[in-house]
């Protein structure tokens, strides 16, 4: 899969650049940024190589979410080689956060879930800072988005830019007989908070092209199926849906997916039924499109952290604790309720 933000965060200002004549600085102190000081330059006169992306983490307060702009004088945190701060150098609490901010990513055009211009930028969003709030209520967090989903998972995460993504679907690691070799990679590089809300992923076509009268999986066999880059496939895998028995079409937008399907260039458009309905609507499509009512899988969404994470554990379990708090009051329900009537998106597009 193609990054569409240059391994994400780039590598972030880091193509190499050799290391200048600069203020004295060591792993495990602190450095005042001088003028013309990059993330890249200061890691490796601290270290020797490049560790910018930690560098990032660990001062995202100070820097800000732009890792390619650093403010003069600003006063960064190195950290030490063992991973702890400076001024937390042997307390345990490092390996849970500590204060460091938890940094969550997510993804805009994912309605009504996650978008950037929808209230409380949308209803899974919405779900995760509350379970935040009432799992670890004094634990600083943020939730940053990066269009990208693919990279999520496999830059973002594993590099520990950040601390966690969503919302994801687990595959069936325990009972599942064959995995893709994408759900392969998810079950032994991730693991998963309890489900936070289910989806119904099911199966749209032009209005009038008989694949909506469709009652068998096998019916959809020969046909060519868009399902957005970055989306799980395993349930199209389960139902036997993938190559060679149909060809798949990953655009990097569901809105794509729906453009390619008025064109003629796929015949289904494999979604999450809400979030069809919300890309319908956007597109004026809602006559022209129809949803086959007898074929979808059940999909629960969660939040994805990866193992080599240290911080993992106890942000899942502070994630679990918030969730099931908010079950029992009520509160779950009612951001549900909120955010499947939100139309603020789509007010904005018409």
């Amino acid at each position: 899969m193609k990054y569409l933000i240059a391994t994400a965060i780039a590598v972030a200002s880091a193509a190499f650049v050799a290391p200048t004549k600069a203020e004295a600085q060591d792993a495990c102190g602190t450095y005042r940024v001088q003028l013309g000081d990059t993330l890249a330059q200061i890691s490796q006169r601290a270290y020797g190589f490049d560790n910018h992306f930690e560098l990032w983490r660990e001062n995202r307060i100070e820097i800000g979410r732009n890792p390619n702009v650093i403010r003069v004088g600003a006063v960064l945190k190195l950290p030490c080689l063992d991973g702890t701060m400076p001024s937390t150098q042997a307390d345990p609490s490092k390996a849970t956060g500590g204060g460091v901010p938890v940094s969550f990513v997510t993804a805009n055009g994912y309605l009504p879930y996650t978008d950037e211009s929808l209230a409380e930028r949308g209803l899974m969003t919405n779900l995760v800072r509350m379970a935040m709030m009432r799992g670890a209520p004094e634990r600083p967090f943020d939730i940053i988005f990066i269009n990208d989903r693919a990279a999520h998972i496999e830059a973002l995460l594993p590099r520990q830019a950040f601390d966690a993504s969503f919302p994801w679907t687990r595959p069936g690691c325990e009972t599942q007989g064959e995995l893709t070799s994408m759900e392969l990679y998810a079950c032994q590089n991730f693991v998963y908070s309890e489900p936070f809300y289910e989806i119904v992923d099911g199966f749209f076509s032009r209005s009038g092209a008989g694949f909506e009268n469709i009652i068998e999986f096998s019916g959809f066999e020969g046909t060519t199926i868009c399902r957005p880059e970055g989306y799980s496939t395993g349930h199209l895998e389960e139902n036997g849906l993938m190559p060679p028995a149909i060809k798949l079409i990953q655009p990097p937008t569901a809105h794509e997916c729906f453009e390619r399907l008025m064109t003629n260039t796929v015949d289904i458009v494999a979604l999450d039924t809400r979030a069809g309905e919300r890309v319908m609507e956007d597109l004026n499509l809602s006559f022209e499109v129809t949803e086959n009512p007898h074929l979808f899988s059940i999909q629960p969404m969660r939040v994805a952290l990866h193992k080599d994470n240290a911080a993992s554990a106890d942000l899942v379990n502070d994630l679990n604790r918030g969730l099931r708090e908010m079950l029992e009051t009520g509160e779950w329900a009612s951001i549900v309720s909120r955010g499947l009537r939100d139309k603020t998106a789509m007010e904005l597009v018409n």
